[in-house]
């Protein structure tokens, strides 16, 4: 059983070091632990109700999806959407689908992200041709306006399965589901704001804290045993 549990506490350690890493990254969401138990034996209990040699094992992980603060960048072309829904971002390997709004122009006038791909509109890439005098509004519906003109209204989406969304990036997801996605019903888009990450870093140090010694625990039990079982080794010789 200890081996079980120190490979439990070393994934929990992973899940942990990948939150904490990307605690400053934009539109980052943590993932999260799910355990299982697992007895070998199914017709006794120890008493406390739990089945003798029983143990937890790291069954799968999900992502938190709950909302992270705004912050006010005060950048034209920054977004962060409040309420549901992802932006949509043409990649080399397909749409995906981020939180992440720290958005620019490249040297196309296209709207990308920091990473250079294109942001995408109702009507496919968004390009804006800035002119003197103009200035870049946003609407709370995402529709971009260069001056008075209307360039086009940014695509959000929300899907109803949201087990479909595997990360494959920091902030990126892909979907797997089936449903194509919808426009939220309700949403807002600001402009000159973007959504940080939704790591708590004090709970996240205080979970590496408690894993790390559970982690030595098992280490030490398993030390142990492999000693008393060295020394048994050595005693039946004679």
């Amino acid at each position: 059983m200890t081996v079980a549990g120190k490979y439990v506490n070393e994934k929990r350690l992973d899940i942990i070091a990948n939150n904490l890493a990307n605690a400053q990254t934009a539109g980052f969401k943590a993932s999260r632990p799910v355990f299982e138990m697992i007895s070998t034996a199914q017709d006794e209990t120890g008493g406390s109700g739990l089945l003798k040699n029983s143990y937890v094992n790291l069954s799968d992980t999900y992502i938190d999806f709950s909302d992270a603060s705004i912050v006010e960048s005060g950048a034209k072309l920054d977004m962060a959407i409040l309420g549901p829904g992802f932006f949509s971002v043409m990649t080399p390997e397909g749409v995906q689908y981020t939180r992440n709004g720290q958005f620019m122009l490249d040297k196309s006038s296209r709207l990308v992200t920091m990473g250079g791909d294109p942001v995408m509109g109702k009507g496919g890439e968004i390009t804006i041709n800035v002119t003197d005098g103009k200035e870049i509004l946003i609407e709370s519906d995402g529709s971009i306006y260069l001056g008075k003109d209307l360039v086009d209204t940014i695509k959000v989406v929300e899907f109803k399965d949201m087990k479909g969304l595997k990360p494959v990036s920091k902030s990126n997801f892909t979907y797997t589901g089936t449903d194509a996605g919808e426009t939220p019903k309700v949403y807002t888009v600001r402009q000159g704001s973007y959504e940080t990450s939704n790591v708590n870093v004090v709970l996240e140090m205080v979970d590496l804290i408690a894993t790390m010694r559970a982690f030595e625990c098992y280490t030490k039990i398993d030390q142990m045993f492999s000693d008393i079982n060295s020394k048994l080794t050595e005693l039946a010789k004679f």
